[in-house]
C-alpha cells in the first residue's frame, strides 16, 4: 500500500491537501432542474486499495476543467480537494463527508489493480424492509429475478418515460425492483439474450421506497445493475441460496397488473357506443363510449385536489393533511388534475369529470407544474393550458351511476380518453341508427394541424431529471423541494404552498400533437395516447 497517499476513511474538514489514489467506481451526471439538457454537476463515488468508499462532487462552475478528464472504472491519483459534510436520504457511502473539486484540484491517470472494481456492499432484503424508505443510505443487493412485470410507459413532466418492475429474491424474502429510463431497454436487452432459467441480479446504490403498498427498491441516476455477473460475490451467493418451491429452470413468471386494453378495444369492441342524450336517459348502471366536444371548464370549479401516495384525496385535519385510505396524516401530499369539463354532441350536454392522467396527456404537463405556477394567483384563477382544451373533440369512455351523480347530478366520471382520429372515424361509422346523432342539426369543421416528428410536442418541454404509478411526491412546504429520485406511480388548503423542481414550459402550436401507437399503460388510466394529425371541430347550426 503506497504510504504516499492518504486513505479515503481519514478524510475530514479542515484540510485541502490531499493526495488519493482511487477508482471511480460510478459516475453520472445531474441535469439542472430549470435548463433543457444542462448539466449542473457530476457526482462520483471514489474507492480507495482498502475498499473504503467517498462522494465526489464537480460543480457546475468547474466541469469545463474536468469533464473530459474523468472515466468511471478508471484509476486516478487526485490532489487538492475542500471537504463538506455528507447528508440526505440519497447518500452513496456510509462516510460522513464528500470530496468537492475545486480550481487546484489535479487529475492524473494511473494504473492499480488491486483497486476493487465493484465495490459491493451488499444489504439483504430482509434488512431493506427493515430499514424501510426513510434509510439515508442507498443500497446494493444481490438476488434471484423470481418475477418480472410487462414494461410500461407513462409522461413524467411531459416526457415518455417506460418502466419495468421485477421481483429479486434471497434466502430473507423478496422485494419489488423498479428500473426506469434508459435501464428499462439495457435490461430487457440483457435478458433476452439468456438461456430459459432464472437469473441472478445484482443492483448497486438503489433507493428504498414503498411501492404499492410495499417496501421496494428503486433505480435513481447513480444505479448501474449486472445480470449473472462473474463476480466472487454473486457466485457465494449461489452457493448459499436455498429457496424451496422455485424452480430454477423455469422461464420468470409474469407479475403486476394486467396490461391495459389497446385504445382499439377499449373504444370500439369492449364497451358499448352511445349518445349524450341517451347516456343522460339511460336507466341502468354501466360504461359508455362517447364522441364529444369540449364547450369549455365549468365555471368556478376547482381543477385540482391534494393526493395522497395512494392516489385517494387527502383533507385538512388540523393545520395537516389526512388520508382516509391510509389512515394516516401523510408527510407529502401529490397535487392531481380534476377537471370539469362542459362536453356536447349535438344531441345534448353533459358535464364529464376527468382525472389526472387523462390531463396530463392531453396538456403534456404534470398538476404540479400548474399548481406551482399558480400559487400566487388569485382565487378562481385557472390556467391558459386548460383554456386551451375548449373545442377539442374526443372520445370519452365513462362511467353511469344511476343512483345519484358521484360528484354532483348530471356528471359523468371519464376513466379514459382517446385522441387517435382514426379510431374516433371509426367510432362515428360503427353508431347505430338509435345513438346516431344526424337526426341533430349539426355541421363538422375540420381544421388541420401539423405534425412534426413523433414526439415533437414533448421538444419545447424541460424534464426535471429525478419513477411508481402513484406519481411525483413533494413535500408540503414554503420552501424549495428537490426530488432526487424518479418515482413510479406525480382544492388548495389556504396557507400551503406546494414548490416543486422544474416548471414546464409548454409550446401552444404543440400541444395538440401525440404519440403514435403508445397504448402500453403506465398503471391504471395512465396513458400515452395515440397521434392527432387533426382535431374536428362540432359546431351547433
Amino acid at each position: 500500500m503506497d504510504k504516499a497517499f492518504d486513505m479515503v476513511g481519514s478524510v475530514s474538514p479542515g484540510n485541502v491537501f490531499w493526495r488519493f489514489k482511487v477508482r471511480v467506481l460510478r459516475l453520472w451526471n445531474v441535469e439542472s432542474f430549470t435548463e433543457l439538457n444542462e448539466v449542473n454537476s457530476i457526482e462520483m463515488v471514489l474507492i480507495d486499495e482498502k475498499g473504503d468508499k467517498i462522494h465526489a462532487s464537480i460543480p457546475r462552475e468547474l466541469l469545463y476543467l474536468f469533464c473530459s478528464k474523468i472515466i468511471e472504472g478508471e484509476v486516478y491519483k487526485l490532489f487538492y480537494f475542500s471537504v463538506s459534510k455528507e447528508s440526505g436520504l440519497y447518500r452513496t457511502t456510509p462516510h460522513p463527508y464528500k470530496l468537492n473539486f475545486e480550481m487546484k484540484t489535479k487529475v492524473q491517470r494511473c494504473e492499480n489493480s488491486s483497486i476493487d472494481h465493484f465495490g459491493l456492499s451488499f444489504t439483504t432484503v430482509g434488512e431493506i424492509c427493515d430499514h424501510g424508505p426513510r434509510h439515508d443510505f442507498l443500497v446494493d443487493v444481490v438476488g434471484l429475478i423470481t418475477g418480472i412485470s410487462a414494461p410500461r410507459e407513462y409522461i413524467y413532466h411531459g416526457k415518455i418515460t417506460k418502466m419495468i418492475v421485477f421481483e429479486i429474491t434471497d434466502n430473507s424474502g423478496k422485494c419489488d425492483c423498479i428500473l426506469s429510463g434508459h435501464y428499462v431497454d439495457d435490461f430487457e436487452k440483457i435478458l433476452s439474450s439468456l438461456d430459459d432459467g432464472l437469473p441472478f441480479v445484482v443492483v448497486q446504490f438503489a433507493k428504498i421506497r414503498f411501492f404499492r403498498g410495499n417496501v421496494a427498491i428503486q433505480s435513481l441516476l447513480s444505479t448501474r445493475f449486472y445480470v449473472n455477473p462473474l463476480i466472487p460475490e454473486n457466485l457465494f451467493f449461489k452457493g448459499g441460496l436455498s429457496l424451496k418451491g422455485i424452480d430454477m429452470s423455469s422461464r420468470i413468471p409474469s407479475i403486476g397488473p394486467p396490461a391495459m386494453a389497446s385504445y382499439e378495444d377499449d373504444f370500439l369492441v369492449n364497451y358499448p357506443r352511445t349518445i349524450i342524450a341517451n347516456l343522460l336517459e339511460r336507466d341502468e348502471d354501466g360504461i359508455y363510449i362517447v364522441c364529444a366536444t369540449v364547450d369549455g371548464l365549468v365555471e368556478f370549479s376547482q381543477w385540482w385536489y391534494p393526493g395522497c401516495s395512494c392516489d385517494r384525496i387527502v383533507s385538512a385535519s388540523s393545520g395537516a393533511f389526512y388520508c382516509k385510505q391510509c389512515v394516516k396524516l401523510p408527510f407529502k401530499m401529490v397535487p392531481r388534475f380534476r377537471v370539469e369539463l362542459r362536453v356536447g354532441d349535438g344531441s345534448g350536454q353533459a358535464i364529464f369529470v376527468v382525472f389526472d392522467n387523462d390531463i396530463t396527456m392531453l396538456l403534456g404537463k404534470r398538476c404540479h407544474d400548474l399548481v406551482s405556477l399558480a400559487k400566487d394567483k388569485d382565487a378562481g384563477y385557472c390556467p391558459f393550458e386548460l383554456d386551451m382544451l375548449k373545442g377539442l373533440e374526443l372520445l370519452f369512455k365513462v362511467e353511469k351511476r344511476c343512483g345519484g351523480g358521484i360528484y354532483f347530478n348530471g356528471s359523468f366520471r371519464v376513466m379514459r380518453i382517446c385522441t387517435d382520429i382514426s379510431i374516433m372515424g371509426s367510432f362515428e361509422s360503427a353508431l347505430g341508427e338509435g345513438d346516431s346523432f344526424s337526426n341533430y342539426d349539426a355541421t363538422v369543421e375540420e381544421e388541420f394541424v401539423e405534425c412534426g416528428r413523433d414526439i415533437d410536442f414533448l421538444n419545447d418541454l424541460v424534464v426535471s431529471p429525478s419513477f411508481d404509478g402513484s406519481g411525483e411526491e413533494f413535500v408540503v412546504s414554503t420552501q424549495s423541494l428537490m426530488s432526487e429520485a424518479i418515482n413510479l406511480n406525480q382544492n388548495s388548503a389556504a396557507g400551503v404552498s406546494v414548490v416543486v423542481p422544474g416548471c414546464v414550459e409548454l409550446n401552444c402550436d404543440k400541444v395538440l400533437s401525440s404519440k403514435r401507437d403508445l397504448s402500453a399503460a403506465f398503471f391504471e388510466g395512465d396513458d400515452v395516447a395515440a397521434s392527432m394529425s387533426k382535431i374536428n371541430k362540432r359546431s351547433q347550426d
